[in-house]
């Protein structure tokens, strides 16, 4: 349970949107949103929303960054994945892009068998 508050805490963080906002999506009203990431438990048909929710607004800030920077890659992951990804990179000493910059670097010399 607190995982997926911790997630819609990075979310909203991370996206910039407020409450009210997430709120609308989740058709609930802001004060339900507050009492989620207080004390009361997320219903899991409302988790399984919030997910979806998620995962799409983190796939059009992926789209709208992409069209700001045609060379870089966006990739939307859930935030368990980037919080792995994240601790993967901080044990080599680089940031998220950096490590997973160099992760591409070597998978783009693996050679196919074809």
């Amino acid at each position: 349970m607190d995982d997926m508050k911790s997630s819609i805490r990075k979310f909203l963080a991370l996206t910039k949107m407020t409450r009210d906002e997430f709120a609308d999506l989740c058709g609930v009203s802001k004060s339900q949103v507050d009492k989620w990431l207080s004390t009361v438990p997320i219903p899991a048909a409302r988790q399984r929303l919030i997910d979806r929710i998620m995962k799409e607004e983190y796939a059009k800030h992926a789209r709208a960054a992409q069209i700001k920077n045609p060379n870089s890659i966006h990739v939307p992951v859930t935030p368990q994945r980037y919080e792995k990804f994240r601790s993967e990179a901080e044990r080599h000493g680089l940031t998220v892009p950096e490590w997973t910059s160099e992760a591409l670097d070597a998978l783009s010399n693996i050679k196919c068998k074809r």
